[in-house]
């Protein structure tokens, strides 16, 4: 049964949310090198201090709104029902997203989302700490696939596997994007999403040579 926050909690969650949209709103005003931290503090009415607890780095402070999906991937794993095989838990995982970003508005109606982009694209910092942020998932991934596999976590197949697990998860927001702005329907973008996804799942649960004997 899941227990509701107390007031406390949801305080605190309120207090973070704010202080990361003020964040958000003064990198796309401004870009990323030209707020700082003492800036966003005093536009959110709260202390240096305070963010800081929040947001331990200025680049934390950025993605606090924009955490990638797949970030939560590890947990997810983890917490999956006892005896369920991983590759069909992938395929309702994956497919699962696919249907969640029929409601997601296209590119081209979701302006914050390609500021979020621009901003991101005219930062060295924040594209370095966006690869950060993709080997710790990985890493994180990693580990979770290795507990399940009951091998060591520096094994190359649960690194390989999750290497292609957030390469399908990159690939289809990018495929997604493209498709919208090329005038597709939801019906056929998600059709052409699902079948990459599976070809993503063959391949991990075949392997290279059943692909290529397609």
């Amino acid at each position: 049964m899941t227990q509701t926050p107390g007031r406390r909690e949801r305080k605190k969650q309120q207090t973070r949310e704010k202080i990361a949209r003020v964040a958000l709103e003064l990198f796309i005003e401004r870009g990323f090198e030209q707020v700082t931290v003492t800036e966003v503090a005093e536009t959110a009415d709260v202390s240096v201090n305070t963010v800081y607890n929040y947001f331990p780095t200025k680049e934390d402070l950025f993605f606090g709104l924009n955490q990638p999906m797949e970030a939560s991937l590890a947990g997810i794993i983890r917490q999956r029902e006892k005896g369920e095989l991983l590759l069909t838990f992938l395929r309702h995982l994956l497919l699962g997203s696919l249907e969640r970003m029929k409601a997601m508005l296209p590119p081209e109606q979701d302006s914050t989302r390609q500021q979020v982009f621009r901003v991101i694209r005219e930062s060295p910092t924040l594209q370095a700490r966006g690869r950060q942020m993709t080997e710790s998932i990985e890493e994180d991934l990693a580990h979770a696939l290795a507990d399940d596999m009951g091998t060591e976590s520096d094994d190359i197949v649960p690194r390989l596997v999750a290497h292609l697990i957030l390469t399908l998860y990159s690939r289809i927001f990018a495929e997604y994007a493209r498709r919208r702005l090329k005038g597709e329907s939801s019906e056929e973008i998600l059709a052409g999403l699902s079948a990459m996804v599976m070809a993503g799942l063959d391949l991990l649960a075949h392997g290279i040579d059943a692909s290529e004997n397609k």
